[in-house]
């Protein structure tokens, strides 16, 4: 099967790095080419991509109003000749005017997508249940669901911690800084209510970048947390993978959010994790079976979940424990792989 996937841009974000995994897995048995139509990719991104994968790059400017690029894209998929195009962004499908044999696929990676120009002739893949309600609420149409998988072989595991006497409790919390969509703000001041309460010996590492450091970095020194707060940047998912069995906690915070890879990820370094009671994440953790939620929004709620994985981490890791073996199951890149192929051979 010759497959092509089409992407505006190819940087950090739980869509790329799924992609990667799906390329790489798919490039085993089938024909598969990437198509990146604007000029922002990121190499070493595109060398974590197996070198069987044809790796187009339209280089169109982003926001450009020029017909050459959309012209470019349209031959290329006609000489390519696909069984199918998968695209990753919705506002691919203004520019498409080729279908190919199998059909089109839309892969719907967050909350909230335009879809308007998703015909009917699209095939809408969401990423979790969460997605799949989202896209039926809004437009009354019907989504597959195929959550996303992670590399599980990839990621180091912890081993278990007695108790934080004489010892920080270590949370980490991966994705891009962006306080309306990702909520760090919460596990801040959440921070920031626990130390009013005593409990002092806690470090929160951010792993990302964005648009709200700035804002982020402000509200550290206002509630007087610099000392418990890190800010790592950017790091790569080599170095996430071998780091995140150095934790105690992963806490996702999310105002809203499709799917959370970094949640699975952070479960399958045996972490115990802490998530909003909404979207993506909470279906993850089966709503509150495999991990901890806190009331969306709700600072004192998220300290106070802290406070009691702080108090009974043994019963976390036990937590911890069920969890990864339900991640394992059901969130492997081999699982998700084969239901597109499915996807693709039952259009």
């Amino acid at each position: 099967m010759k497959i092509v996937h089409c992407v505006f841009s190819f940087g950090i974000g739980g869509a790329e790095t799924m992609l990667i995994d799906i390329l790489n897995e798919q490039s085993k048995t089938e024909t598969v080419s990437l198509v990146i139509v604007n000029h922002v990719y990121l190499d070493f991104l595109l060398e974590q991509i197996n070198p069987a994968v044809r790796i187009f790059k339209l280089r169109r400017q982003k926001g450009s109003y020029s017909p050459f690029p959309v012209l470019k894209l349209n031959w290329l998929l006609y000489q390519l000749n696909p069984d199918v195009i998968h695209v990753h962004s919705s506002a691919l499908l203004r520019i498409i005017a080729l279908r190919a044999g199998r059909g089109l696929f839309l892969t719907v990676h967050a909350l909230h997508i335009p879809l308007e120009h998703a015909g009917r002739g699209t095939q809408l893949i969401a990423i979790s249940e969460a997605v799949k309600a989202d896209i039926q609420q809004r437009t009354g149409r019907m989504a597959m669901t195929i959550p996303n998988g992670i590399p599980m072989d990839k990621i180091e595991k912890r081993t278990r911690r007695a108790s934080f006497v004489g010892k920080n409790m270590r949370i980490v919390q991966v994705s891009r800084l962006d306080v309306e969509k990702k909520g760090q703000d919460i596990l801040i001041k959440a921070v920031a209510l626990l130390k009013e309460r005593g409990i002092e010996n806690i470090e929160v590492d951010f792993i990302g970048e964005g648009r709200s450091e700035p804002r982020l970095r402000q509200l550290v020194q206002e509630y007087c947390v610099g000392n418990q707060i890190n800010f790592l940047g950017l790091c790569d998912r080599q170095y996430i993978y071998s780091h995140l069995k150095e934790y105690d906690l992963m806490c996702h915070p999310a105002r809203y959010e499709g799917f959370g890879l970094t949640v699975a990820e952070g479960i399958a370094a045996m972490l115990p994790v802490l998530v909003s009671d909404e979207g993506g994440p909470y279906e993850i953790i089966k709503y509150g079976e495999l991990g901890y939620a806190f009331r969306m929004e709700d600072v004192t709620d998220c300290a106070n979940q802290i406070e009691y994985i702080y108090n009974n981490y043994d019963k976390a890791m036990e937590r911890a424990g069920s969890a990864y073996t339900y991640v394992a199951e059901q969130f492997s890149v081999r699982r998700m792989v084969a239901d597109y192929i499915k996807a693709y051979q039952n259009p």
